[in-house]
């Protein structure tokens, strides 16, 4: 988030005052117009209930460039409830419809609308709004705004210290109404903001950089979501190869290769020690990349001084004095090279994991191993089998684009056969990948800085697991809420939360969260079967007493059937719809 936009300190409006929606702009006439609209996609009519009318927007119009004199626009259609998302519908129009025009449309058929032009309002615009009704905008609400002007704002020298705007809510609570906003850099006429309501009533809109870094996390969520696997199938795919040799082709390569991840999986033991949960999560795949680029500072370092020391080096020697940051990686070799010669320096169960082996690691050696068994030709036919998502509606896959959705469903690969071939190996390899890519975008959309210094910082993954012949994995959701500064508190205590799922033979799905909020933690338990859920129940004075004998201030322990309520979302669901 950015702090360059936010709403003046002036007070128009008491919090406990209702707001008035701003008159509707005109989209035409006094008198509404109709006229039929042609659906580019027939699936499209699902998202229109039959026979209801409901409300739209013109956010894109363009002529269609075959000629024919028709105009593709594009539609929002309004949210339907609190926890619907707007969605979009593409259309063609026998005439131009100016963006931001509203409208009410009804579908006909499953390739045909009928659109209203909705008329201009003659009732007078209401004062732009200074505050936000916290009635109106609780904490956490989204909403979105056109900016329609902006104006320099100068200080007594005459010196140019902000920019007042002047912008229209178009989308969320009180829509239609005018923000009076001020901005630290110049912001153009008909640009889009979209922001969400802080804590305190602030308005912390996404800057344009931001909103760039938004659309890409969304792009990688969406792609890594439809090619992602779950860990199980090729764990005991390789575990079965491992056991019977003659089964695997005579490559030394790659059965190292294959050892190297089966070693990468911790054991049910291991995770009952708080030394082995941290090695787990170092070593699950979240931070491979922040590890090589330490790895590569390092190396750079290292020739520095060695450069200072020796300077009558070669001219070939690496200079790190004259080398960019963004050229650190020069200093490391290939990755297909890279890789194995790390996982050739790890220990197994050693105290403290090597930077740079860790489970993603040695899954992208395993693919790079199996990539040169095969002949070039055939990888083009290893292309992973179409998501579940991809054939639900579009209000469907919208909802599981959300970032932030945890826990990540379980997913097996279809139609790999039963052979043990390295194809379907390759497939299963790069399908996990995807999977551990997709809780580390998950990470990078939720971990933000709001305009007021707080901080949410959020860790996503997935911990594979090992019972003897049987692999499971429990999924780790850590999020820690770090409040802006003070007064009284210039470093604030930072509030944590720790969710986990399990999906157990005997227990289903089993759901946990830990909170500690001023040195107290509280816990509560979710289960979908009811044996699971007074087994649980039944544990918790012994969870209560292990706690206490920490040392801990415990609250509220508590169990619940079904599943809790999602996390609370930090990534513009906006973004996510335009995406899609």
């Amino acid at each position: 988030m950015s702090s360059d936009f936010r709403l003046p300190p002036s007070t128009v409006i008491p919090p406990s005052a209702p707001t008035t929606p701003a008159a509707a702009v005109a989209a035409r006439g006094a008198e509404a117009i109709s006229m039929a609209l042609q659906l580019l996609r027939p699936i499209d009519a699902a998202l229109l209930p039959e026979g209801e009318k409901i409300s739209a927007e013109v956010i894109q119009s363009s002529p269609r460039a075959n000629g024919s004199g028709q105009f593709e626009v594009l539609l929002r259609l309004a949210q339907g409830t609190a926890t619907s998302a707007p969605a979009t519908l593409p259309a063609s129009s026998p005439q131009p419809l100016t963006t931001g025009t509203q409208l009410v449309v009804q579908a006909l058929t499953q390739t045909q609308l009928m659109a209203v032009l909705q008329p201009a309002s003659s009732a007078p615009a209401s004062e732009p709004l200074t505050r936000l009704d916290p009635a109106q905008f609780p904490p956490g609400s989204a909403l979105q705004a056109r900016v329609l002007s902006q104006q320099p704002v100068t200080d007594n020298a005459g010196q140019q210290v902000a920019f007042a705007v002047l912008a229209k809510i178009v989308q969320g609570a009180a829509t239609g109404s005018l923000l009076q906003l001020t901005s630290s850099q110049p912001v153009e006429p008909g640009t889009r903001l979209n922001a969400n309501v802080g804590a305190q009533g602030e308005l912390r809109v996404l800057a344009s950089s931001a909103q760039q870094r938004q659309l890409d996390l969304l792009q990688g969520l969406r792609s890594t979501l439809q090619s992602q696997a779950s860990s199980e199938p090729l764990f005991n795919r390789l575990d079965q190869l491992q056991a019977s040799p003659r089964d695997l082709p005579a490559i030394p390569a790659l059965q190292r290769a294959i050892a190297q991840v089966l070693q990468q999986v911790t054991t049910a033991q291991q995770l009952t020690t708080a030394d082995g949960v941290a090695n787990a999560i170092k070593q699950s795949g979240l931070f491979l990349e922040p590890n090589l680029a330490k790895i590569a500072e390092s190396l750079v370092a290292q020739s520095a001084a060695k450069q200072a020391a020796n300077p009558t080096a070669p001219a070939g020697a690496v200079d790190a004095a004259s080398q960019p940051a963004g050229t650190l990686q020069r200093a490391l070799p290939a990755l297909d090279k890279l890789l194995p010669l790390l996982a050739s320096l790890s220990t197994p169960g050693a105290p403290e994991p090597l930077a740079g082996v860790d489970l993603k690691g040695t899954l992208v050696n395993l693919l790079i191993t199996l990539q040169q068994q095969l002949p070039p030709g055939s990888l083009n036919a290893l292309n992973l089998p179409p998501g579940p998502w991809q054939q639900a509606s579009q209000a469907a896959a919208q909802q599981q684009l959300k970032p932030g959705m945890f826990p990540l469903p379980t997913r097996a690969l279809q139609a790999l056969g039963e052979n043990n071939d390295l194809g379907s190996l390759l497939r299963l390899t790069a399908a996990l990948l995807s999977r551990i890519q997709h809780h580390q975008f998950q990470s990078l959309g939720q971990t933000q800085s709001f305009a007021d210094g707080s901080t949410q910082t959020t860790w996503q993954l997935e911990i594979p697991m090992r019972d003897g012949h049987q692999f499971n994995h429990v999924q780790l959701r850590i999020e820690r809420e770090t409040p802006p500064p003070s007064a009284k508190q210039a470093e604030p205590t930072p509030q944590w939360e720790v969710r986990l799922s399990f999906n157990l033979d005997e227990l289903g799905n089993l759901q946990a969260i830990a909170r500690l909020r001023k040195d107290k933690v509280s816990s509560e338990f979710w289960a979908e079967q009811a044996t699971t859920l007074k087994l649980v129940n039944n544990e918790l004075t012994q969870l209560r007493d292990r706690l206490l004998a920490k040392g801990l201030d415990v609250g509220e322990l508590s169990c619940h059937r079904g599943t809790p309520p999602p996390p609370r979302q930090a990534l513009q669901q906006t973004w996510i719809d335009e995406v899609t």
